[in-house]
């Protein structure tokens, strides 16, 4: 073997820092998965007592943090990140109890007398990595749900080289409120992303986007692990003649400036129809400067890009609109580079479709302060547009016609949608969020962040009562003569009216043969599918 071969050899066999940091967190979280410390109410329920203490108690670090990496404002901090998970931890803590105990479902013929319910066991170890644009929320938030669901979990803060102010928060003071033998952190860039994805797992929730998703369940395929993705896409707002313009236009505008354009589920573009456009323009401009004042720059609202590579990026798309003559930049469309700003800025394709289609805005999800707009006429034309594209995270109506909201509704794809508002479901612990095709798969939020980390097991308990010989072989003509009735497909009603007079008769069978009324009725209970299980 010459020495270039032992070289690479050898390099193939080096162990990263990294690689060795996450097999000394999983040997310790399997080791507690196997010692079964997650399994108990009590310890679910403390663990989550203490993420919401970790919250409160050091909001102030939180959103210095956030501050440094993003240059979000205390208020905005506060309510887009910290104050969701608070929300989220209290929801489940309401609800914990009921989501462990076994579901209730009915019985078929064939499994009578005996009762059905389903348990929700928790998968394991499982992994949850965040992603920058909303390190505290979009990290913390499915953990919640881990956490309720009694899992050990290993947490994989967004990258150092992104928001390395709040993953070293977050990692301190998991260290310090958490129960360390059951949920670890680590940190770290694309090696430390390569090292958690050489390890197995029961499940991986992941944030970002497509790119990195598709290379994560690439690795997750090796193992069989279920991944559940949470990306992006470009999300449309379709803004209709009936729409109440002023507050569509603040709705839009707060959402696709939020964050400086840097969130999953904005208003990536606009689709407004022609006779109101100028209208809902000139609100946009409004509002602008309502938000953030004559110099948006100076604004402590207003946010900053997350890195010189993407402030490169959208200054590319600024110099295509310029450059290709495609849209009129109708506000902002500056940027400072040292400050990592781009200003809120209006791109107005007019009414041409082709411009607009092929232009560098929307090529890809913007990720940033850019608002593209196209005058449309025909709103099926619209539809049918982002209908052929791939399926975005949100959709957002603007519509007071009935007919016009269905249209949409029925006719996209979408994660989901908010009709007349954009964003503002994600605040609703009863709705699941969660992409489709391109936008993700998977969803989470309240019941469903426990019932994403939790494995839904089919139990069908038996007595051993009637134990019909028809089952067993050998068919001979009789049984086989009972089996080609039992087997009919019939409808959920004659189902009943089967059910029901074959317990009357069942039950009249058994009060002749003197059989108490009280131990009928527990029967008669059991065979309806609402026994106990045996140990009760």
């Amino acid at each position: 073997m010459n020495c270039e071969a032992m070289a690479q050899v050898d390099e193939s066999s080096l162990i990263t820092t990294e690689e060795v940091q996450v097999k000394d967190a999983m040997l310790v979280l399997r080791g507690s998965w196997a010692a079964k410390k997650t399994l108990p109410e009590d310890w679910r329920r403390g663990q989550l007592i203490q993420l919401q203490k970790m919250l409160t108690e050091n909001r102030a670090q939180f959103v210095k943090a956030l501050h440094e990496d993003l240059h979000k404002s205390e208020v905005e901090g506060y309510y887009t990140e910290m104050n969701l998970i608070e929300h989220e931890i209290q929801h489940l803590l309401d609800e914990l109890h009921e989501l462990m105990q076994p579901e209730k479902v009915n019985t078929n013929i064939f499994n009578v007398p005996g009762w059905s319910r389903i348990y929700k066991d928790p998968l394991g170890v499982v992994m949850v990595m965040g992603v920058w644009n909303y390190p505290i929320q979009l990290t913390l938030l499915p953990v919640v749900g881990a956490i309720a669901a009694g899992n050990c979990v290993l947490i994989k803060v967004p990258s150092v080289k992104y928001s390395k102010s709040c993953s070293a928060v977050i990692a301190t003071l998991c260290a310090k409120y958490m129960d360390q033998d059951c949920i670890r952190v680590v940190q770290g860039d694309r090696v430390m992303n390569q090292a958690v994805m050489k390890e197995r797992f029961d499940k991986i929730f992941f944030t970002g986007g497509a790119k990195l998703g598709a290379m994560v369940c690439e690795a997750a395929a090796r193992h069989l692990t279920p991944c559940a993705l949470e990306l992006g896409g470009k999300s449309p707002a379709i803004v209709c003649p009936s729409a109440d313009i002023p507050v569509a236009a603040r709705r839009i505008t707060w959402g696709a400036f939020l964050n400086s354009g840097q969130t999953c589920v904005r208003p990536d573009y606009v689709c407004v129809h022609a006779s109101v456009a100028e209208q809902f323009l000139q609100e946009v401009k409004k509002c602008v400067k309502d938000f953030y004042g004559e110099d948006p720059q100076k604004s402590e609202y207003f946010g900053r890009i997350i890195n010189g590579e993407a402030h490169t990026r959208l200054k590319g798309v600024l110099k295509e609109a310029r450059e290709s003559k495609k849209a009129t930049i109708i506000l902002g469309g500056e940027d400072v580079a040292e400050d990592r700003y781009i200003a809120p800025t209006i791109l107005d394709y007019g009414e041409d479709e082709a411009a607009f289609q092929s232009s560098a805005a929307m090529a890809d999800e913007l990720f940033g302060p850019i608002m593209p707009v196209f005058r449309y006429k025909d709103l099926q034309r619209v539809v049918d547009y982002v209908r052929q594209g791939e399926k975005p995270l949100s959709v957002y109506p603007f519509t007071t016609v009935a007919a016009e909201q269905e249209l949409i509704l029925r006719e996209t794809s979408s994660g989901g949608c908010d009709v007349n508002d954009v964003i503002m479901r994600l605040s609703n612990p009863d709705l699941p969020f969660g992409g489709v095709g391109q936008s993700g798969m998977g969803e989470y939020h309240g019941r469903y962040s426990f019932m994403a980390f939790s494995h839904r097991k089919s139990v069908s308990f038996k007595t051993n009562y009637l134990d019909l010989p028809v089952r067993y072989p050998p068919y001979v003509s009789w049984k086989v003569a009972v089996l080609s009735v039992v087997q009919q497909v019939h409808t959920a009603q004659q189902m009943r009216t089967l059910k029901a007079v074959a317990l009357i008769a069942f039950t009249v069978f058994l009060r002749r043969l003197g059989w108490p009324s009280d131990l009928l009725t527990g029967l008669v209970r059991l065979l309806l599918g609402r026994g106990q299980s045996l140990h009760n």
